[in-house]
């Protein structure tokens, strides 16, 4: 017998289990919807664009909108941390005004404080103030922190500040914003 021969066959491998079904696709928002949201409709499933989204993603995502030149080039970073307002944030006219004009309290509550999030993370500078390139910074600095934020209830808040305004400041702010959500959907995998 040759060495060949009298070697004992190798054990069958186990039968491999089936692959473990994929998770169904997650359900994002459609153009129609973020043009509705943008409009004042209430619209949560925008969340979505921003759920489970990573420092690093977040920071690819930015870079197409810029490359797209969707957003003003001319914008400073702001560096520093502490918030230089001397006005508190419950006590800023345009918090008032927003304050004043939910009916829902609860909701009144959820979007404020998600406003409040972000007025800290860009340094006390009014909402009032705010352009579509100062929403996604703030968006940003609450990411690279992990600090948990209802993202529908931010952009609404924004895009409430915003639509209340007379000077056409708020109009362009809500078309840049909805320039740069409708970019986000497009390039979002389900």
């Amino acid at each position: 017998m040759t060495e060949e021969q009298t070697q004992v066959p190798a054990e069958a491998a186990p039968p491999k289990p089936p692959p473990k079904p994929k998770p169904p696709p997650r359900e994002l928002p459609t153009m129609e919807g973020i043009a509705a949201f943008i409009a004042g409709e209430d619209y949560p499933l925008v969340n979505a664009l921003f759920n489970q989204l990573v420092l690093p993603k977040y920071d690819g995502l930015y870079a197409q909108i810029k490359k797209e030149e969707i957003l003003p080039q001319h914008w400073q970073v702001i560096t520093a941390r502490e918030i230089e307002s001397a006005v508190p944030f419950g006590e800023l006219p345009v918090v008032r005004r927003l304050r004043d004009g939910y009916e829902d309290e609860e909701v009144a509550t959820a979007r404020l404080a998600a406003l409040e999030v972000a007025w800290e993370e860009l340094r006390g500078k009014s909402p009032a103030l705010w352009t579509a390139q100062d929403v996604f910074h703030a968006m940003r600095r609450i990411l690279e922190k992990k600090r948990e934020i209802d993202h529908h209830e931010l952009l609404s808040a924004v895009r409430d500040v915003w639509s209340g305004m007379t000077l056409p400041h708020g109009r362009e702010q809500l078309e840049q914003l909805w320039a740069c959500l409708a970019f986000i959907r497009k390039k979002t995998k389900k």
